[in-house]
């Protein structure tokens, strides 16, 4: 395709592994950048009425690429903006980071969000995946968000969503739907207390997890109990595959010790995930999310 409007900035074949916290992943057939939200709806305008496939990545901590990478159009979600709507209630862009979510709650006194220091992502990536940690998730303080569709955008309540652990309704959806833009709201807190709850957070996290690259949890916690206790009673902790390797720090976690390819990661995947049922009788759902192709003889 020859006729993207030039002020989009859509390049052809560009590798995505630098824009992946696992550094994994192959090209995108074409690549653009949103610094704003409406220049994500515009991306996405258009891109639908050329009937391109459209993937939207956020800050692409919970996904994996493909290693012959994705068809379409694949938008960088960098409208990052934040403001106060009203008292105690924040807005926020859907490309806004986690931690910076909650820095700008604590910087105007607004509690709720200290959570969002454990999670790498993005504000639409946690809606779409109900994201959370410490004791929290998107959904505890989820009051609107506005989202696209192939027909147009509209606000939707907390409710329309149907949370559930690490998933909404919009994963199930068979169109495309992208969050724009969200509206949260927290409760009035001293700064301090808030602060310290954030160094709570943070020194929990460096001590849990690895600073490798990863994708995070690499599987849901199945009730009652939790993946990285299954996986590390299983024998797995330190198991590898290629380049990809479970935490010796956390074993729900896949570091990327080099040049890890996507269907290296699968292929360990599926070796836990056959390992855990045998030792455990439980079968591990995965958490992250595949995107696009190639990801070995096992996918």
């Amino acid at each position: 395709m020859n006729s993207w409007p030039s002020n989009l900035g859509v390049c052809r074949d560009r590798e995505l592994a630098p824009h992946t916290y696992f550094g994994i992943g192959g090209p995108a057939q074409y690549l653009a950048i949103a610094d704003e939200a409406s220049r994500l709806t515009e991306l996405l305008d258009f891109g639908s009425s050329r009937e391109l496939p459209v993937t939207v990545l956020g800050n692409a901590s919970n996904v994996l690429i493909g290693d012959d990478g994705v068809e379409g159009l694949v938008i960088i979600n960098q409208a990052r903006q934040l403001g106060l709507h009203e008292r105690e209630k924040i807005s926020a862009e859907s490309g806004a980071l986690m931690g910076q979510l909650a820095h700008f709650a604590a910087e105007n006194g607004i509690g709720g969000f200290e959570f969002g220091l454990g999670i790498p992502g993005s504000v639409g990536g946690s809606v779409f995946g109900n994201a959370g940690c410490f004791g929290s998730d998107i959904s505890k303080v989820l009051e609107r968000a506005l989202v696209w569709r192939n027909d147009g955008v509209s606000w939707q309540g907390r409710d329309e969503f149907e949370f559930g652990y690490r998933c909404s309704a919009l994963q199930r959806e068979p169109g495309l739907a992208v969050v724009i833009e969200v509206r949260l709201q927290g409760v009035a807190r001293p700064e301090s207390e808030i602060r310290s709850r954030m160094v709570q957070i943070q020194d929990q996290r460096r001590q849990s997890q690895p600073a490798d690259r990863s994708a995070g949890s690499i599987f849901k916690n199945p009730a009652g109990d939790f993946a990285g206790r299954l996986i590390e009673k299983a024998g797995l902790k330190g198991a590898r595959s290629g380049a990809a390797q479970v935490s010796d720090r956390h074993a729900n976690f896949i570091v990327n010790r080099g040049q890890a390819r996507a269907a290296d990661v699968v292929a360990l995947m599926d070796r836990i995930r056959r390992r855990v049922h045998e030792v455990s009788g439980i079968r591990l759902e995965p958490e992250i999310r595949r995107i696009g192709s190639g990801f070995g003889e096992t996918a």
